[in-house]
C-alpha cells in the first residue's frame, strides 16, 4: 500500500510539474525575442565604438533569432498579444534603430554629420512604419507587402561586413545615402516580397536545394561575398518580381516596337 501511495504521489508531482511548465511555456519564445533585442543593442554598442564587423555579425544573429521566435511560439502553442507587441519593439531596435546607427557611424559621421543624421533617421522612421503596418494588416504566410525590416537590416549588415573599413570620401557618403534611402522606400512600398515563413523542407524542390547549397558554399568560401549576394538577391527579388508581373500584364508588341524604331531611324 505504501509503495502504491508513493507511486501515485510521484505521478501527481510529475503531472503538476508538466502543468506548471506548460503554463510558463510563453517564456521560451519571449526569451528568444529578448535575445534578438539584445543583439540589436550590441550592434549599437559595437557601431558607436567603430567595431563594425562585430556590429554586422550581431545583426545577422538577430535576423536568425527573429525567424526562430515565431516558429518556437507556434510549435509550443505559446502565441500571445504580448509576444506580438514585444516582437515588434524588438524588431524596431534590431532592424530599425541599430542598422540606422550602424550606417551613421560607418559612413556619415566624419564628413556628413547632420546630413547623415537625417538620412539614417528616415531609415529608422520607415522601419517603424513598416512594422506598424505589418501589425494592423491581416497576417499571411505567402508574401509581405513592402521589404521586411530584417531584409533591409540584413543588406546594411552585409554591405558593412563586406567593406568594413575604407578611406573617408564623399563617394562613400553618396553610396551610403542611396543605400539607406532605397531601403527606406522599399520598406514602405506596396511591392510584394517572398516570405521565408512558407519554406518547408518537405516541399522544397530540387532547384531550391541547389540554390541553397550554392549559397552555403559561397558563404563558406567567402562570407563577405556570400552574405552580400544573398541579401542583395532578396532585396532585388521584390522590384524584379513586380517588374515581371507588370510586363506579363502588358505583353510586348513587336509590330509597335518595329514602327517606333523606323520612326527614330
Amino acid at each position: 500500500m505504501k509503495h502504491q501511495e508513493a507511486t501515485k504521489k510521484s505521478k501527481l508531482k510529475r503531472i503538476e510539474l508538466k502543468e506548471r511548465l506548460y503554463r510558463r511555456r510563453y517564456v521560451i519564445p519571449n526569451l528568444v525575442t529578448l535575445a534578438n533585442m539584445f543583439c540589436g543593442f550590441l550592434t549599437i554598442i559595437y557601431a558607436s565604438s567603430d567595431r563594425f564587423e562585430k556590429a554586422a555579425v550581431a545583426i545577422g544573429i538577430a535576423i536568425l533569432l527573429d525567424g526562430l521566435d515565431g516558429r518556437v511560439a507556434r510549435r509550443l502553442n505559446a502565441t500571445s498579444p504580448f509576444g506580438v507587441e514585444f516582437d515588434s519593439f524588438s524588431d524596431l531596435v534590431s532592424f530599425g534603430i541599430a542598422p540606422s546607427l550602424l550606417m551613421y557611424f560607418w559612413c556619415f559621421q566624419e564628413l556628413a554629420d547632420e546630413f547623415g543624421v537625417l538620412v539614417c533617421f528616415l531609415f529608422a522612421l520607415c522601419a517603424a512604419g513598416r512594422l506598424a503596418r505589418f501589425n494592423i494588416e491581416s497576417e499571411t504566410l505567402s508574401s509581405f507587402s513592402g521589404l521586411p525590416t530584417p531584409g533591409a537590416a540584413g543588406l546594411v549588415a552585409a554591405v558593412v561586413h563586406f567593406f568594413p573599413r575604407f578611406e573617408e570620401s564623399y563617394s562613400h557618403v553618396a553610396i551610403g545615402t542611396v543605400l539607406a534611402l532605397s531601403l527606406a522606400v522599399l520598406m514602405i512600398s506596396q511591392i510584394q516580397f517572398f516570405s521565408v515563413k512558407r519554406l518547408k523542407m518537405d516541399n522544397v524542390h530540387l532547384p531550391a536545394l541547389v540554390f541553397f547549397g550554392a549559397a552555403i558554399g559561397l558563404v563558406w568560401y567567402n562570407s563577405g561575398i556570400g552574405f552580400l549576394t544573398i541579401a542583395l538577391l532578396y532585396v532585388l527579388s521584390g522590384p524584379l518580381g513586380a517588374l515581371q508581373r507588370k510586363v506579363k500584364r502588358q505583353p510586348f508588341d513587336s509590330d509597335k516596337a518595329v514602327k517606333q524604331v523606323q520612326k527614330i531611324s
